[in-house]
């Protein structure tokens, strides 16, 4: 073995086992309302924690040293990390709460810090493996397999943040849709809108900065400073029987609509300019030798190879709204942000996460799928 320090690795596994042994894992807590009782890790996991802490560890060591399977060792650890600490987290859970119905084990900072760490482990170390990719699929069945087996089995039921769950799952789905909905509906407005402006703005110089500097402003603008300027105007639009029928008011869906939307222009407005900038103009000029009018330049060689770069737009525009669509719930307008105001209001954390949980795990998702539909969409189009 040779003597290497992996900075990234030696950093986040260090992180997660100071987590791990100096932070609170869960607080057990006899009813809703109780603040409860702080409990470390080795306190709750007992010996399913030497194995976390042997994992993380061995992280540690491994960071040391430069081997030829090296990626694939961490990603197994990394794996097995996970297993472990929900494997204890459920198999030790019935042993605090002691089979009472209002008692409840509510999640902590240590647990959360180490989630981090993993799934930082997860996303450097998933790509640096280049032989046995097999094993980045085992591992994901393999945890995917035990989380649904855990939840389906009401492993996980005593953790106050599924008891939350059981109690608002009507509210959930339906907050969750209208979150959906939100998101799709103001980003595809986005597009349809900022996109033509884009082109203009570059097909026409000289309406360059009249274009982008405005749609440069109203990203500065807060989002409640927004909802309060479409106040006035959409209540007067909701004494309209059209707009009354559609559910327009000063407050609930549309002013958080609007707001989504407008938000979404800059970043797919620019880089629809900066997409038809990057063509490069000798291919233009090819195309007009070979007798194409500018309708067909357009249709066939500009807009092809400036869609992969409106596209990034577009990604980032629904990266942003997801996580802005959660000011909705603060003026009626629903969504997963309604967990989060309410959780704020009743000073319920496990409330509040139940509304931010889902927006990171599909953030997260939607990125990725993004990410891998842009890859092969310019290597389609650029090979």
């Amino acid at each position: 073995m040779n003597r290497f320090i992996d900075k990234t690795l030696l950093l986040l596994s260090s992180i997660g086992t100071a987590a791990f042994l100096f932070m609170t894992l869960i607080v057990n807590k006899p009813n809703r309302i109780s603040q409860g009782v702080e409990v470390s890790s080795f306190g709750f996991l007992g010996a399913v924690g030497t194995v976390v802490l042997v994992l993380w560890l061995s992280l540690m060591a491994l960071s040391l040293y430069e081997r030829k399977y090296k990626n694939n060792i961490v990603f197994l650890i990394t794996s097995l990390l996970v297993l472990s600490l929900f494997w204890g987290l459920q198999s030790r859970t019935a042993l605090f709460t002691s089979g009472l119905s209002s008692a409840r084990i509510s999640l902590s900072t240590g647990f959360y810090v180490q989630i981090f760490c993993i799934y930082l482990l997860f996303s450097t170390y998933s790509k640096r493996i280049k032989d046995y990719k097999f094993i980045k699929w085992i591992c994901a069945i393999g945890i995917f397999a035990l989380m649904t087996y855990f939840m389906i089995s009401g492993a996980f039921d005593d953790l106050s943040l599924i008891k939350e769950y059981n109690i608002k799952k009507v509210q959930f789905y339906n907050n969750l849709r209208i979150h959906a909905i939100l998101t799709l509906g103001s980003v595809l407005t986005g597009a349809i809108i900022a996109i033509p402006l884009g082109f203009l703005a570059y097909s026409k110089k000289k309406l360059e900065d009249k274009i982008m500097i405005p749609l440069s402003i109203i990203e500065t603008i807060p989002s409640l400073s927004l909802f309060g300027i479409f106040l006035v105007p959409l209540s007067g639009l909701g004494k309209l029987p059209f707009f009354d029928a559609l559910g327009v008011s000063g407050i609930g869906w549309a002013p958080a609509f609007i707001a989504l939307t407008l938000y979404t222009l800059l970043p797919i407005g620019r880089n629809t300019l900066t997409g038809f900038y990057s063509v490069d103009n000798n291919v233009i000029e090819a195309a007009k030798g070979m007798g194409m009018n500018k309708n067909q330049i357009l249709k066939n060689i500009e807009f092809p190879l400036a869609f992969p770069v409106i596209f990034t737009g577009i990604r980032i525009a629904f990266i942003q709204t997801i996580g802005g669509a959660v000011l909705a719930g603060l003026v009626g307008g629903g969504g997963m942000g309604t967990f989060v105001f309410l959780g704020l209001g009743e000073a319920s954390p496990d409330l509040i996460l139940l509304g931010v949980l889902p927006i990171v795990f599909f953030t997260v998702l939607l990125d990725y799928l993004l990410k891998a539909f842009e890859k092969t969409m310019r290597g389609i189009i650029y090979d």
